[in-house]
């Protein structure tokens, strides 16, 4: 399923390796080389609340070759690499940026160190351990930041994908060398993950190094149904006393039947809070001055969607904010949009997305999803932007009238706010 994607000059590959992981490439003549190992194995698999993320911290901790961290740096950025990993709800990804494909065997070398001969030394471990607790109260210290956990764990509630990545201290106290080994032997396996790749490398260069990579074999992990829509609460909040501006955000759960509403919804989530133009900054904060700045928009998981809306406002503030906002919606539901509004947001969305595409990085994450989920029919970039300029406003209109009803919105709050 190779693609020529002319208008950026960029080539499309994708191969299965012998253990049956699928590899995509994005080759971009003259351009340094970011490639992704994504693993379908965040917190919604977590036996101990947290673990994943503190695995992910534990395979960058040391290896067999390369016992400490410094050890790993200093081996990749000796060329003018990095490595680095992530873990969210879904996923768990290991990075490494290399700026020329001479030296792409250090790249590899870092990534199969990683993930297949990491060591697990109890210092390690509690090294890492104070490491976890400080991000957890680096980011649970500051509402700007936790208001994303507030607001997954109320829109996906019930859900096993509503699990906070970073867990608790109770749980990351609790997590003890045995978890870490049992939850990576599970979970960092053939069946779970995918390589993009992205920059001036070929597939004849790349497919041979990924080979040597020696993961656990495993059968592929597949999807079967999407996460249940649970509405037992509307509202959630975190109490931050004496903080009384808040952090707000507005979600509902999205449920997308086909591309074409995908990308309409990406175009709606503009109008409503994509820019200075938008409808809800217009509203909000040059007509009444209750905000200083909202935003807006959507993000889909493998089996799930979420649409948001996220703000800060005073506390006293806060009802005729959701007033406005939900009139908006109604506005909007009677009278759809101007043909101009849509013009401007696809022309916002398609030439933004051609200004984003500037880097290795950024052709890995657009293409993250539906290469680790979706093989058979990845979506491009060029599908993307040709999905976009050909909508109208019936398809507009269609995701207005059915996402943008009061009801369904859940609310989640951090600061000095009690229900």
């Amino acid at each position: 399923m190779d693609k020529d994607l002319q208008k950026f000059g960029v080539k499309m590959y994708s191969k299965t390796l012998k253990n049956g992981v699928p590899v995509f490439l994005f080759k971009r003549t003259g351009m340094p080389i970011y490639l992704r190992a994504t693993f379908f194995s965040g917190s919604r698999f977590d036996s101990i609340p947290g673990i994943s993320h503190f695995l992910e911290h534990m395979l960058l901790a040391g290896s067999e070759k390369f016992p400490t961290k410094n050890l790993l740096a200093e081996h990749i950025q000796k060329v003018g690499g990095d490595f680095g990993a992530s873990a969210n709800n879904d996923t768990l990804q290991l990075n490494v940026e290399i700026p020329e494909a001479s030296d792409i065997d250090i790249g590899i070398e870092i990534l199969s160190e990683c993930l297949t001969k990491s060591i697990f030394s109890n210092e390690m471990i509690e090294t890492e351990r104070g490491a976890v607790i400080s991000e957890l109260n680096s980011k649970k210290s500051n509402p700007e930041k936790y208001i994303f956990e507030v607001q997954r764990r109320i829109a996906l509630q019930g859900t096993s994908a509503a699990r906070s990545t970073l867990g608790n201290l109770d749980s990351i106290n609790k997590i003890q060398k045995d978890d870490l080994i049992s939850y990576k032997n599970k979970y960092i396996t053939s069946g779970r993950v995918c390589f993009i790749a992205s920059g001036d490398i070929t597939m004849e260069e790349l497919v041979p190094k990924l080979e040597s990579i020696n993961l656990i074999s495993e059968k592929r992990f597949v999807i079967k149904d999407k996460l249940p829509v649970i509405k037992e609460s509307m509202v959630d909040t975190e109490y931050y006393p004496g903080v009384n501006h808040l952090q707000v955000s507005l979600s509902l759960r999205t449920d997308i039947n086909d591309y074409k509403e995908f990308c309409a919804l990406r175009v709606l989530s503009n109008i409503l809070g994509g820019g200075r133009g938008s409808r809800l900054i217009t509203s909000l904060r040059y007509e009444k001055g209750l905000v200083y700045n909202v935003s807006s928009n959507s993000y889909d998981g493998p089996d799930w969607g979420i649409l948001r809306i996220n703000l800060s406002c005073d506390s006293e503030k806060l009802e005729l904010v959701k007033e406005v906002i939900f009139k908006e919606f109604t506005k909007m539901i009677d009278a759809n949009i101007t043909e101009t509004e849509l013009a401007n947001a696809k022309s916002r969305v398609s030439k933004g997305s051609i200004r984003h595409f500037q880097t290795s990085e950024s052709w890995v994450n657009f293409h993250e999803k539906d290469a680790l989920f979706n093989q058979s029919s990845i979506h491009t970039t060029e599908d993307y932007l040709q999905t976009i300029n050909d909508l109208e406003l019936k398809d507009i209109q269609n995701v207005i009238k059915k996402y943008l009803h009061e009801e369904n919105y859940y609310t989640a709050i951090c600061g000095d706010y009690k229900m």
